[in-house]
């Protein structure tokens, strides 16, 4: 095991690997309920080649390799239930390209949903990128690995269908470049001139592959949002009410939400419709179509 300290201090330096009991007993859990498991060592890595090293040593050492977003799952993904190396992506942060022309953005697989945002909004006020029902913690990459539906999901789809590109360190330790920056340095899309591979790792929540650079479609950011909130006691007439509301093509997004608790929901089924415009007589259009 000592073998294996030294090798990932190698690959990453000493300030990028543990193993103190303190931060093996964070990276042991999730902040849901299931039972934690400690790992044996944590790394760090800043490169995709370090991640390739990173690969490689675990396959020829036989260690589990748990890779780790933010850690933000209640599912128990990223518990090392076998030990071996969480691998966490925290120091991969960098945005790396910001296409404005053709709407895309591509930043490395630790990079979080509020850096992105914030950094849109200081250099590219015109432009955003959907953000899924997750903390602003969360990072990109985790979250189009399982789907991430969120923000304007209704308009656009899920948070992994608005991805553009993929760099992805394969368990094999090979480096595999999915989408348009397959072809030459532009990650505008996953198609539609070559086959669509993304498929292999989006959904597959981290166990096919490790997604170190990542490409976002981005959308015009207006000027104006506004939330509009209906509610019925009917669930029967839901169905109809959302295929008219979708069928305006106006609306950025809708969720239907109920429960149970408090009391003053029970029995009631509530649509938040989010939508927007530049301009107040675009906004007023709208909500008198909704």
């Amino acid at each position: 095991m000592s073998d294996i300290l030294k090798a990932l201090i190698e690959i990453v330096g000493e300030r990028g690997v543990s193993n103190t009991p303190e931060e093996l007993w964070f990276y042991s859990r999730d902040p849901g309920v299931l039972t934690p498991h400690l790992p044996d060592y944590v790394v760090a890595p800043r490169t995709t080649e370090e991640v390739q090293k990173i690969v490689l040593l675990a396959n020829r050492e036989k260690s589990p390799l748990v890779p780790m977003g933010n850690g933000m799952s209640l599912t128990g993904l990223v518990i090392p239930l076998k030990g071996g190396i969480v691998l966490d992506m925290k120091r991969m942060d960098k945005i790396l390209e910001v296409n404005a022309m053709a709407r895309y953005a591509v930043v490395e697989g630790g990079t979080s949903q509020g850096v992105l945002k914030a950094y849109l909004q200081e250099h590219y006020p015109q432009l955003r990128h959907s953000i899924p029902d997750a903390p602003p913690t969360t990072t990109i990459a985790a979250n189009a690995a399982l789907h991430g539906q969120g923000r304007l999901s209704q308009q656009y789809g899920f948070n992994s269908e608005m991805v553009t590109g993929m760099e992805v360190v394969l368990p094999t330790g090979e480096i595999c470049l999915i989408g348009s920056p397959s072809l030459g340095p532009y990650w505008f899309s996953r198609g539609p001139t070559m086959p669509d591979l993304s498929a292999l790792f989006l959904g597959w929540l981290g166990t096919t592959g490790i997604i170190t650079k990542i490409g976002l479609r981005l959308y015009p950011n207006k000027k104006i949002r506004d939330v509009e909130l209906f509610v019925t006691d009917r669930v029967d007439l839901i169905p109809d009410i959302l295929y008219k509301l979708t069928h305006l093509e106006i609306l950025e997004d809708v969720n239907v939400w109920f429960q149970p608790k408090p009391l003053m929901f029970q029995g009631n089924f509530h649509i938040t419709l989010y939508f927007t415009g530049d301009t107040e007589e675009e906004i007023t259009f709208k909500r008198r179509m909704i």
